[in-house]
């Protein structure tokens, strides 16, 4: 082999490991991986990303306090919740850490609400998507005894606090999604 040919595949892969070297130092500064699957409050929280809008839009959300205090006087001890978010989305990024204050003003135990994280394609590898029927995130699953009552697909019709009240206090709720 030449020297010539030598010294032009030895600069050929020095450009490509330099470049690459940048590109992997690029995707650890500036991107995060979101979330998939079965996942905790306590990894949002945790995690300094995504901890950055949880936290702000769970401390500064205003709860309706006379909405507050009529879900308050119902019965919790037979509800469960399932939150289906994006960690990519901003709809979620708003509403689920909202969401989880009133579920924490009301004194819903957290092992009461689970939480799943779907992909940007709104997929996940255990097929949460369709185990659930989601097709829009955020998605709130209320159940009661196990039956889910039913759903704020999305975002409210009127507050979260306003909706939840309407599915348990009456069948006349519909999400911005029902036929």
């Amino acid at each position: 082999m030449s020297s010539k040919l030598v010294v032009a595949l030895f600069v050929c892969f020095c450009v490509v490991f330099v470049a690459s070297a940048q590109d992997l130092a690029l995707d650890s500064k500036t991107t995060t991986k979101d979330l998939v699957g079965e996942i905790s409050r306590h990894e949002l929280v945790s995690h300094p990303v995504f901890n950055e809008w949880f936290s702000n839009n769970f401390e500064n959300y205003q709860l309706d306090s006379k909405t507050i205090d009529r879900l308050k006087a119902i019965p919790t001890k037979d509800l469960s919740f399932k939150i289906i978010m994006g960690t990519w989305c901003s709809d979620s990024q708003r509403d689920v850490p909202r969401f989880a204050r009133i579920l924490e003003e009301l004194n819903i135990a957290e092992s009461a609400i689970n939480y799943y994280a779907l992909d940007a394609d709104k997929l996940s590898p255990e097929k949460i998507e369709e185990t659930y029927h989601v097709s829009h995130v955020p998605t709130f699953i209320i159940y009661k005894n196990g039956k889910e009552l039913n759903r704020i697909v999305e975002m409210s019709i009127r507050t979260l606090e306003e909706d939840l009240l309407l599915i348990l206090t009456t069948n006349d709720y519909q999400h911005i999604y029902a036929d």
